[in-house]
C-alpha cells in the first residue's frame, strides 16, 4: 500500500491508496506525524509521497524514509515530464498535479487549474514538457479580503448567482468574485487554447465544487488530484 501526504497552506491531508483506489483518507491541521505513525501500524506500507507547500518537516521526512520507500518531488527523484524550473521555484503541488496530467493524458496538451488557497493555471504538453502558468487570489482570499477591507461588508458565503444583475450586496459580492472567478478562467482557457492546439482543460482543488458544471469544455476531476500525481510518482520511481 502507498501512503500519500498533501501538506497544503492551510491543512493537510493524506491517503492511504492502492491501485490508484483511496482506502482511507484524513484531513489534519496538526501532530500530522503521530497521525502517520498511527497508519503505519495499522496498514501494510511499503511506499510513500509527498508534496509540501509549507514548512519542511524533517522529522517527518526522516520517519518516511526508514519505514517506506519514499519519494518526493525534488530533483533527486525522476519526475515522468521536462522539468526547466529549479528546485523550489515551483510549488510541489503544482508539480503532482503536471505528474497526474501526465498520467491521465501522456500525449496531450492540457492546462491544469487548481482552485484551492491560491488558482494555479501549469501546462503539460504532449511533448511531456512543464511550463508554469499564472497565480491569482483563490476564492477564499478574494471573499474575506471583501469583508476584512470593507467595513460596511460582512462575510458572504459564496452562492452561485443567478443572475449578473444584483439585488442586494450578497448577490454582488457573489457576482463580482464567483462569478468574475468563473471569466478568469474561461478567459486563460481561451488564451491558452490559441496557444495550444486541442487543450484539455483540467479543474481541481478543494473550491472547484463552486464551479463544478460551470464551465464549458473542461473536465472537473477530484479535488483529490494530487494524490493520483502523488501515486504517479512512486510508480514513476520504482
Amino acid at each position: 500500500m502507498n501512503l500519500l501526504i498533501d501538506i497544503g497552506n492551510s491543512n493537510s491531508k493524506i491517503a492511504i491508496t492502492k491501485d490508484y483506489t483511496i482506502i482511507k483518507e484524513i484531513n489534519s491541521s496538526s501532530k500530522l506525524i503521530e497521525k502517520i505513525k498511527e497508519l503505519f501500524s495499522n496498514y501494510k506500507i511499503t511506499h510513500s509521497s509527498m508534496s509540501n507547500v509549507s514548512s519542511t518537516d524533517n522529522e517527518l521526512i526522516d520517519f518516511l524514509k526508514k519505514y517506506s520507500c519514499f519519494f518526493d518531488l525534488k530533483k533527486n527523484n525522476h519526475l515522468p515530464f521536462k522539468n526547466p524550473y529549479k528546485e523550489g521555484l515551483v510549488g510541489d503541488d503544482r508539480l503532482a498535479l503536471v505528474c497526474a496530467a501526465h498520467k491521465d493524458y501522456p500525449n496531450e496538451n492540457v492546462l491544469i487549474i487548481d482552485i484551492g488557497t491560491c488558482i494555479t493555471y501549469d501546462i503539460k504538453t504532449k511533448n511531456n514538457e512543464y511550463l508554469a502558468g499564472g497565480i491569482s487570489p483563490g476564492l477564499g482570499l478574494r471573499y474575506d479580503s471583501i469583508s476584512q477591507k470593507a467595513f460596511l461588508i460582512e462575510k458572504i458565503n459564496p452562492t452561485y448567482p443567478k443572475s449578473i444583475r444584483a439585488f442586494d450586496t450578497e448577490s454582488s459580492v457573489n457576482i463580482g468574485t464567483l462569478l468574475g472567478t468563473q471569466l478568469e478562467i474561461e478567459g486563460f482557457i481561451e488564451k491558452y487554447s490559441s496557444e495550444y492546439d486541442d487543450l484539455k482543460a483540467i479543474i481541481t482543488g478543494g473550491d472547484s465544487n463552486y464551479l463544478s458544471g460551470k464551465i464549458k469544455n473542461t473536465i472537473f476531476t477530484t479535488s483529490n488530484y494530487v494524490f493520483k500525481g502523488l501515486e504517479y510518482l512512486i510508480e514513476a520511481n520504482k
